[in-house]
């Protein structure tokens, strides 16, 4: 399949994907990031709460011994408590935005896989009889190439950070690492569709690769989510149930032509 006819159709399979999702059928799917949301939140304010705490104390006691008899700098022990933690939210926020989607795609495995199972009996009427054993597989296969994906683009974006210093060269940084993480992204939500056919890792490997158009297209845009400032993540993590699904029907559609 061309690379450009391929990206196309992973672009449009976003049109079923929707009018599935909104399916009174799949729509109560939406429940889960938002509770994923809730849970982020509720973790991310804890983590900060108690490490700030703990933090503060540390170095309230050392600043204490150091400015000891001197009244005037007093007020250090209550500025450095109020300073860690802004600074815990900010490495917070930080860490958030920049692993982000991995974040969503591992949490959400059993999610993802559940659904594409189901748009792939929407779609072909083949049923998939439950098996646990057979769930915790799927997702613990999930979560594995989301973090070989994951280390995987982490070491292209360091190689791209320090190709971005490099006249010329570095303007098409930016661009590169966007088409990396699509490529990236669209695996990831693919995988949930191939996985039924028994592929290894290679073999899903081989076969991403055969239609990266499509794997990219897939990708796209919930890359072009996590772009998004201050809302990327929140928005992404709803339109990943919409990569899922589309990386279903894409996959049917290559399967009705082999």
């Amino acid at each position: 399949m061309n690379v450009f006819s391929g990206f196309f159709k992973g672009i449009n399979a976003y049109g079923p994907a929707f009018r599935i999702l909104f399916n009174h059928k799949f729509r109560w799917f939406l429940f889960f990031p938002l509770l994923l949301l809730i849970l982020l939140f509720v973790v991310g304010e804890w983590t900060v709460s108690v490490w700030g705490e703990d933090l503060s104390v540390i170095i309230q006691v050392h600043i204490s011994e150091w400015i000891a008899g001197i009244s005037w700098l007093s007020w250090m022990n209550q500025a450095v408590g109020i300073v860690m933690r802004i600074l815990l939210k900010i490495v917070w926020f930080f860490l958030f935005v920049t692993f982000g989607g991995y974040i969503i795609i591992i949490l959400m495995s059993p999610v993802y896989s559940w659904l594409s199972e189901r748009t792939e009996t929407y779609l072909t009427g083949r049923q998939h009889p439950f098996s646990f054993r057979q769930l915790l597989w799927e997702v613990f296969r999930g979560v594995l190439i989301a973090l070989r994906n994951m280390v995987i683009q982490l070491v292209i974006t360091f190689f791209l950070f320090f190709c971005s210093f490099i006249p010329l060269i570095g303007w098409f940084s930016p661009i590169v690492l966007f088409l990396v993480s699509a490529y990236f992204y669209g695996f990831s939500f693919i995988d949930y569709a191939i996985e039924r056919k028994r592929f290894n890792v290679k073999e899903s490997v081989r076969y991403i690769n055969k239609n990266i158009g499509t794997v990219m297209g897939i990708g796209m845009v919930f890359a072009f989510f996590l772009m998004l400032p201050w809302i990327g993540v929140t928005l992404a993590c709803f339109a990943s149930l919409l990569s899922v699904i589309a990386g279903a029907v894409a996959v049917n559609n290559i399967n009705k032509k082999i």
